[in-house]
């Protein structure tokens, strides 16, 4: 018999499933706008569930292998085929279209399988090892959702294929990578705890145009991070080197 406290994270969960499910029927009619906002409603349902788990104790393998299939639809495929979709309806002869979104697929579905193996069931949260794919998700449909924004409000067309190509690329790469990613309250240290809820907040009111810029700020820091700590590395291990040297050198004086 299934324990009470399970239920709760794991209906969040199947909730999560159910809009990544309906964004590809929206996707899949052209209903490209209603299809990201029901992804975006999948990353609620993906924040939730996590937040009760922890507040119920209610951790177990099933609820992690669960949520990582479910992530596979709503944040894998879902995704995939939206942008499969947007790019038929824009240039269905080309040849990049299979490619560039089922490559997003595949490497969304290799970051949850690399994700199950490497972590165990907890209430513990490190950081990522490889972009989330909640994070690649939003990267796609924040692009879209703020190009589409930008016509109808100021009538500004923003939209450009390669970019939304490129962006789609990005995104399946740095879900594969073995970049470090912090938690995102761990990437935004310069916002005061005290100022957390009103920021979150202005957020959600703004959510067409705010997710893109959180999304992309959000990555953007990251990939900095790492670039600036393999610089330092990189510095160090030169320093150590010249130590060694110079070490070597004064050996080879003292015995002369």
């Amino acid at each position: 018999m299934v324990k009470r406290k399970y239920i709760a994270p794991n209906a969040i969960t199947a909730a999560g499933l159910f809009l990544g499910y309906m964004s590809i029927t929206a996707s899949s009619k052209g209903e490209f706008i209603q299809a990201i906002w029901f992804i975006i409603l999948a990353m609620v349902c993906d924040g939730l569930d996590g937040k009760t788990a922890r507040k119920l104790d209610a951790f177990s393998e099933f609820g992690k292998e669960f949520d990582s299939f479910c992530d596979a639809v709503s944040f894998g495929l879902a995704p995939s085929l939206l942008v499969y979709n947007i790019l038929m309806a824009n240039v269905a002869r080309s040849a990049f279209i299979l490619p560039v979104s089922f490559l997003y697929a595949l490497c969304g579905i290799m970051r949850l399988v690399k994700f199950n193996i490497i972590t165990v069931a907890s209430s513990e949260k490190g950081d990522f090892s490889g972009m989330p794919i909640p994070s690649a998700a939003s990267m796609v449909c924040s692009y879209i959702l703020f190009c589409d924004t930008m016509r109808k409000n100021f009538d500004v067309d923003l939209f450009n294929l390669d970019i939304f190509i490129a962006i789609t690329v990005i995104a399946a790469v740095l879900m594969v990578s073995t970049m470090k990613f912090k938690t995102p309250d761990k990437a935004f240290p310069f916002i005061p705890k005290k100022f957390a809820g009103p920021f979150i907040l202005a957020v959600v009111v703004t959510l067409k145009y705010s997710l893109f810029i959180v999304t992309f700020t959000y990555v953007i820091l990251n990939i900095m991070t790492h670039i600036t700590k393999r610089f330092e590395n990189s510095h160090e291990d030169h320093d150590d080197d010249n130590e060694e040297l110079i070490e070597v050198i004064e050996e080879e004086v003292e015995e002369k």
